[in-house]
């Protein structure tokens, strides 16, 4: 593996160009590429980039789900100096238009042309050109790429960050979590989010493969695939099939997210062949903070490699080479940190023998009948019921004590709510216990390292108003 105490002195895909020219470097659907192959293609769609006017830190924006396309994308806007913002291509116009102006940028692709906006931003096109000269060199404190982040206040934040963020964070990761040129990392978190964006680098770190077979299911995706990131929900699903067809698939790592992990589930994983990993991160520190192989203990790991940790007053705040330059708007850099370089997450955590444990989300927090109540704290109690795959708990008013929890769960059968509550009662207190529960909504199905919490919560709200008498 690339180690960063000898940064790479060139583009990580010529690196790979030169040392193993031959070995198979991404898989699509259609076709496999070596490092050389995908070395020249960059350099002809970076002469197309070029073409069109697109010039060193310039923003480039991709309006567009995970494709083969984009990642040539990715790396030609890297290889000319231009800043590349993914956005999803569900977004709707209004937020799409904000996004744009927010990070100012100069031109945009939409993979699917239906979607181009009326706006007054260059459409980009992808397009193969003749190779010429770039004097951009390869700079690792250079801004590599932005990602939208929500705020308590729901406003989207470009986090930035460099090059040297991006490996950083791969090499302190894979200092622990094996992964060799030999291995093959699936593609399976949209690149609009910092942990596809993470898989990307890790990729490029080690020199391995990479597979992006978006329009194929994912067990199917996964043949010949050595790693993964993955939610619960998903590895359950290979899991349940793999199973009933007596099957058998190469994957032997998974990089878990989203929320606390079920023993049973990571217990399954591991009898066939299946190591999982569990941990904490975000946007801001270029994705995984904490890691740990999965047991039975409560916490999120250990402080990886190129990370600092530090407790004050229950809240977690962060530094280290991984942690972004800033957030960025308009063309400026707003620092995030405190004068000693300390990034405060507003999450609430302690560290127990050494291993953090997440209490949960200074924002989430609201207070019923007098007692603070953390939603994460529910969640983790009904993630252990063994037929709950997925949890959110939120407040909603109540006339006696101010705000009640209520859940919206996805379970493997159909629950007893009661019974529910009665298995919630040997690990938290009676008063935290939901008052109700709802069945998590088809539409909203997951398309990341997590759910969004606004989504739900936005469903949640529509559907109590539904059920409220009309006048």
């Amino acid at each position: 593996m690339a180690n960063l105490n000898d940064h790479f002195s060139c583009w990580p895909w010529e690196h790979w160009a030169q040392l193993r020219p031959s070995a198979t470097a991404l898989i699509t659907e259609h076709k496999h590429f070596t490092w050389q192959q995908l070395y020249e293609l960059v350099k002809g769609y970076s002469a197309g980039l070029i073409a069109q006017g697109v010039a060193r830190h310039q923003v480039v924006a991709a309006v567009s789900a995970n494709c083969t396309e984009l990642i040539w994308l990715q790396l030609a806007c890297l290889r000319v100096g231009a800043r590349l913002v993914v956005i999803s291509s569900s977004e709707n116009e209004l937020n799409l238009r904000v996004k744009l102006d927010t990070v100012g940028a100069s031109h945009v692709w939409f993979a699917n042309q239906e979607l181009v906006t009326s706006g007054s931003w260059p459409s980009l096109k992808l397009q193969l050109k003749v190779p010429v000269s770039i004097p951009v060199t390869w700079q690792p404190s250079h801004i590599a790429s932005f990602v939208f982040t929500s705020g308590s206040t729901g406003a989207p934040k470009a986090v930035a960050h460099s090059i040297d963020n991006h490996l950083s964070s791969a090499s302190g990761l894979l200092s622990w979590l094996p992964f060799s040129s030999q291995d093959n990392w699936l593609l399976s978190l949209p690149l609009s989010h910092v942990s596809g964006l993470a898989i990307v680098w890790r990729w490029l770190l080690v020199g391995a493969a990479l597979t992006v077979k978006p329009k194929t299911d994912l067990l199917t995706a996964l043949q010949g695939v050595t790693h993964v990131s993955l939610v619960p929900t998903q590895l359950q699903r290979v899991l349940d099939v793999l199973q009933a067809n007596n099957l058998e698939i190469k994957l032997h790592q998974v990089l878990l997210g989203g929320a606390v992990i079920p023993v049973e589930l990571t217990s399954r994983a591991k009898q066939a062949g299946i190591e999982c990993w569990v941990g904490y991160g975000m946007t801001e520190l270029a994705s995984t903070v904490t890691a740990k192989p999965a047991d039975e203990h409560p916490g999120v790991g250990y402080v990886i490699p190129n990370r600092e940790l530090m407790i004050k007053d229950r809240q977690i705040f962060l530094r280290g080479k991984t942690l972004c330059l800033g957030y960025f708007q308009k063309g400026a850099i707003t620092p995030i940190v405190d004068e000693q370089g300390w990034f405060a997450t507003r999450d609430l955590g302690e560290v127990v023998n050494g291993e953090l444990r997440v209490i949960g989300r200074a924002d989430n927090m609201f207070i019923s009948g007098g007692e603070n109540i953390y939603p994460e704290e529910i969640e983790r109690a009904l993630l252990s019921h063994p037929h709950i795959l997925q949890a959110l708990v939120f407040p909603v008013p109540d006339a006696e004590f101010g705000e009640r929890p209520v859940a919206v769960v996805e379970a493997s059968q159909d629950l007893v709510p009661q019974e529910v509550n009665q298995h919630l009662q040997t690990l938290i207190a009676k008063f935290k216990c939901p008052d109700d529960y709802y069945t998590w909504p088809a539409s909203l199905p997951v398309a990341g390292i997590k759910v969004a919490r606004s989504s739900v919560q936005k469903w949640l709200n529509e559907q109590r108003h539904s059920l409220q008498p009309q006048e």
